[in-house]
């Protein structure tokens, strides 16, 4: 414990047991310091929802937009709960590009390994709300993510991450992305950098050599973040006690199989599966909170957390995300904001 002289004395309580990563609590508030970056990769996208919450995307004549996509909400996430993040995607010179860019620059993540490309545009998400249920139609064809390639993976940068995360959806865009994907996963597991896949594999998009490459990802993470239908798909298994070992089976140190309101049943290096309790919230916009509840499950994972500690985290981050519209903003958590969930429902 350290103190600053001087009236209004700052304590300092350090944690650090990843040296990659640390937290410093200041006042009761906990602000991240990482040595380096977490490295989130993949397809960011501008979403366009019903300004009515409820209504339909045919019934809607208004709709408002969010920054958003699974590695931006991912890298977003990570910096409101403490740590550094860095997104390296592609993107376009289009107002809507500008948009999300700038809203990931108000959220303090790391943009340096962003390329814009002239001649490409952002994909664009529309989506509907209804009853807590989402339904999606995306404008993705030859976005300027979709034209990520291995040899826009620079080893250096990988390699020198805290950690990298990848989403299964980047994987589907095209089948260069999905190389991409691979190098970095490779390229980071060679060099013992913690690898995170969220599988996102609800809708595969890429056929069979995107099946394979799930699987390579899926043979080379150190945490595995399902939701229990993609767990089932994997691994046949509809229990989520029994998907979360079958996925332990693969070689991650940590497996997150989320069951939404329900929580989550993680599985570390001891001891069993264990069923971590959500948090009852009321629904708004579900969209993101997968990403959210992936976030903080590394961070807890970097911390050397046990298994039930990482899990009621990640509930808590992923409940806060479903109670507002959006993915950036006031739909994320801060570490203050899931912390004092934890205490009240503790």
């Amino acid at each position: 414990m350290a103190s600053t002289p001087g009236n209004g004395a700052v304590f300092l309580y350090i944690l650090s047991v990843n040296p990659r990563f640390s937290l410093i609590i200041e006042k009761g508030r906990m602000e991240g310091r990482t040595e380096k970056p977490v490295l989130a990769l993949g397809e960011v996208l501008v979403e366009l929802m019903p300004a009515t919450v409820g209504q339909s995307m045919a019934q809607a004549v208004r709709f408002d937009k969010f920054a958003g996509g699974a590695p931006a909400t991912y890298a977003a996430a990570i910096v409101r709960l403490g740590g550094r993040a860095a997104l390296l995607t592609k993107v376009g010179t289009d107002a809507f590009s500008a948009f999300e860019l700038d809203a990931l620059r108000a959220e303090g993540v790391g943009l340096e390994h962003v390329q814009r490309l002239p001649e490409r545009q952002i994909g664009l998400c529309i989506h509907e709300c209804i009853n807590g249920q989402t339904s999606l139609v995306f404008y993705r064809r030859d976005s300027a993510a979709s034209t990520l390639a291995p040899e826009d993976i620079d080893t250096q940068v990988v390699q020198s991450a805290a950690a990298l995360h990848v989403s299964g959806t980047s994987m589907q865009i095209s089948p260069s992305a999905a190389a991409a994907c691979l190098r970095a996963i490779r390229l980071a597991h060679e060099a013992g950098v913690v690898v995170s896949f969220d599988p996102n594999i609800r809708n595969i998009l890429g056929g069979e050599d995107t099946a394979k490459a799930v699987d390579e990802a899926l043979g080379l993470a150190d945490l595995i973040t399902p939701t229990l239908e993609e767990a089932e798909a994997i691994t046949g298994c509809s229990d989520p006690f029994a998907a979360a070992r079958a996925l332990k089976e693969r070689g991650p140190k940590l497996v997150a199989v989320t069951l939404a309101e329900r929580g989550a049943v993680l599985m570390g290096q001891e001891g069993g599966p264990v069923l971590c309790p959500g948090f009852a919230v009321n629904v708004v916009e579900p969209t993101g909170a997968g990403d959210v509840h992936a976030a903080a499950t590394l961070v807890g994972f970097l911390q050397g957390w046990g298994a039930m500690r990482i899990g009621r985290f990640a509930n808590a981050a992923g409940a806060h995300q479903v109670t507002a519209m959006g993915h950036l903003g006031a739909a994320l958590p801060t570490l203050v904001e899931v912390e004092a969930r934890l205490s009240r429902e503790s």
